[in-house]
């Protein structure tokens, strides 16, 4: 009677503290072991990826043969000979179980995924990993998370992390970058909404004339909304002609995200038309040597040419007379203003002079239109040539490419075929260009 009580006891001790393990969603990977697995396996073994947050696990492949199990993050890579039927799985913790494969036998070179649960009744279960979704605008994004990269192409990403604190980054061209960082808990997916600041400015100019021709830094507006493209924040340059005449120019100032608006009416338009001035010279006399000089001289002005940095160089009639700011004497009539600074020119301006009173000029900013194009295939790794000139391998973001001008893309690997693309990037935009590789044909023996 005492042996049959302590044998209840401990039976239904046993009972309460047992532990159970569960094989589930068995599945045959398609893809060849050799791309899939950094393990080294034999010709005449086969590979198994049992998912599992637990470690300490032990394999005999059909009951008798040892089989290694390789441990990773959240997986365990086992191999198994050729033609196993059953698995059994040990561990100090969970106990045993003796797996039954659903297929007819695990076959060589072949690598096959399955899920691994465990349960413990006396450990309570918590959450290590959770769920986050991020929502960004605008669409196309580049999130870093945890120094990992995420190209976005429809705003939406979802990452499985750890619990705690992470930091991420997000960022799009012409758009101000938010760094921050958020806690995750067990209790439920966290949904991180994004909403970037558009960096860039708009300018619009309203004249009296219909037929006027408005220049922003050289760039021709559209006449109907006479609206500009996307500026940085800084100084410009706005030119309107009519005829083939200059009758306003002069530098504005737009701040980061603006939307300005600047109103034209006829008393800022300089109504002088003529492209050049006729200068009478005095008749020569013989009184002296000094006025017979003066008066063999064209009338001049004092003036002073003010560029936005000190390097910026600065060119009348396309002639370089000095770097940052320039004082001196220029004859009456025309002359054409030019800012230059690595090798980027400012749009021309003409400037004015007809009377000896003295004049001051704010430049052109040096810049050009600029480009930029994400270049992505189906092969990671090959090679980006722009214009016969190696930038980098896929996936790529080229930056600085020349607005509105075509160039060849070319994508070149070993074993695939050479694709070309020509493509005209516009102009303070990200362009995306997918290109798609296929491999050489191999001729059968």
């Amino acid at each position: 009677m005492v042996l049959l009580v302590l044998f209840t006891f401990h039976f239904s001790l046993f009972t309460a503290h047992a532990q159970t393990m569960e094989v589930k969603d068995f599945t045959r990977l398609k893809r060849p072991l050799w791309n899939r697995s950094k393990v080294t396996v034999e010709k005449r073994e086969a590979l198994i990826d049992l998912k599992t947050t637990e470690k300490g696990f032990t394999f005999k492949a059909n009951g008798t043969q040892e089989a290694e199990g390789n441990e990773a993050d959240g997986l365990v890579t086992v191999k198994v000979p050729h033609k196993t039927r059953f698995l059994t799985i040990a561990h100090p913790t969970y106990g045993q179980l003796t797996w039954r494969v659903p297929v007819k036998y695990l076959k060589r070179k072949k690598h096959y995924s399955a899920t691994l649960l465990t349960s413990d009744p006396t450990k309570e279960y918590k959450l290590d990993h959770q769920w986050v979704v991020v929502q960004v605008s605008p669409s196309n994004a580049i999130v870093r998370m945890d120094s990992i990269v995420h190209l976005l192409r429809d705003g939406s990403l979802a990452v499985n992390l750890p619990l705690g604190m992470h930091t991420y980054q997000v960022e799009s061209p012409f758009y101000e970058a938010v760094i921050d960082s958020f806690c995750l808990s067990d209790t439920a997916k966290f949904v991180l909404n994004v909403s970037l600041h558009p960096a860039y400015s708009y300018l619009k100019v309203v004249t009296p004339w219909t037929d006027a021709d408005i220049f922003v830094d050289g760039q021709k507006l559209d006449p109907i909304e006479s609206t500009s493209s996307r500026l940085m924040a800084g100084t410009h340059q706005l030119s309107v002609r009519k005829g083939g005449l200059s009758y306003y120019d002069a530098p504005f100032q737009i701040g980061s995200a603006e939307k300005r608006v600047i109103t034209l009416t006829q008393n800022d338009f300089d109504p002088r038309r003529m492209p050049k001035v006729t200068v009478v010279r005095p008749q020569l006399t013989a009184d002296s040597l000094q006025t017979t000089q003066q008066a063999a001289l064209e009338p001049t002005a004092p003036v002073t040419l003010k560029a936005a940095t000190p390097d910026t160089e600065i060119l009348i009639d396309r002639v370089l007379v000095g770097r940052g700011e320039w004082s001196g004497q220029l004859t009456q009539g025309y002359h054409l203003l030019t800012t230059r600074l690595d090798s980027v020119e400012s749009a021309s301006s003409d400037l004015w002079i007809d009377s000896e009173l003295p004049q001051e000029q704010q430049l052109a900013v040096p810049q050009t239109s600029q480009a930029m194009l994400n270049i992505h295939s189906n092969v990671v790794g090959a090679q980006i040539f722009i214009n016969n000139r190696l930038v980098g391998q896929t996936p790529y973001i080229a930056e600085h490419l020349p607005a509105g001008l075509a160039c060849e893309v070319r994508l070149e690997k070993q074993g695939y075929k050479t694709i070309r693309r020509e493509v005209q990037p516009k102009g303070n935009e990200l362009t995306d260009l997918y290109i798609k590789m296929k491999q050489h044909k191999t001729r059968k023996q």
